[in-house]
């Protein structure tokens, strides 16, 4: 139907999509598919021609919406686990002089809460502690300890503390 009029050809055009979503959403989505180099070129350059705006508009909302993109971002990191473990790994062995720096750096800036950390494992005998304790002087990895085994050596060592106290009295 051809009008004249844009007010009311704007006004068809509306109803008509309202009328036909999903075959328009389907013949849109299949356009995209059949030139998907065409439509990632298109979007990076109005990305480039907008980029600070963007920005501005993505910052706004994170700040706005902090409690949703926080979900959001753990749900990701659930869901790909593995992926960003991969892909951690892979950076610190391609850059492994840049993280023993930024390693040290912390560990020189964190001295005293190093410590305390140390002090409340050891202390608390959490499962990183008797876990390094277990894994010392073999080729085990932490992934390769059992819980059940964890939650033996915790007792073992309190075992040990508690005769070590009483051997001192």
């Amino acid at each position: 139907m051809a009008y004249a009029c844009p007010i009311r050809r704007r006004k068809y055009d509306r109803e008509w999509y309202q009328n036909n979503k999903e075959k328009e959403n389907e013949r849109r989505k299949k356009y995209r598919e059949a030139n998907k180099e065409k439509e990632n070129e298109r979007r990076k350059k109005y990305y480039e021609a907008n980029k600070e705006e963007l920005l501005k508009q993505n910052k706004k909302y994170r700040e706005e919406n902090k409690q949703k993109e926080s979900e959001r971002a753990k749900k990701y990191r659930e869901k790909n686990r593995e992926k960003i473990l991969e892909k951690e790994k892979k950076y610190r062995e391609e850059n492994k002089e840049k993280e023993f720096k930024r390693r040290k750096k912390y560990q020189k800036a964190n001295r005293e809460k190093i410590s305390e950390r140390r002090k409340r494992d050891t202390e608390n005998l959490t499962d990183y502690y008797v876990v390094r304790f277990i894994i010392e002087n073999t080729n085990l990895t932490p992934k390769d300890i059992p819980q059940e085994l964890i939650e033996a050596k915790r007792e073992l060592i309190k075992i040990r503390r508690f005769i070590k106290r009483e051997n001192q009295k």
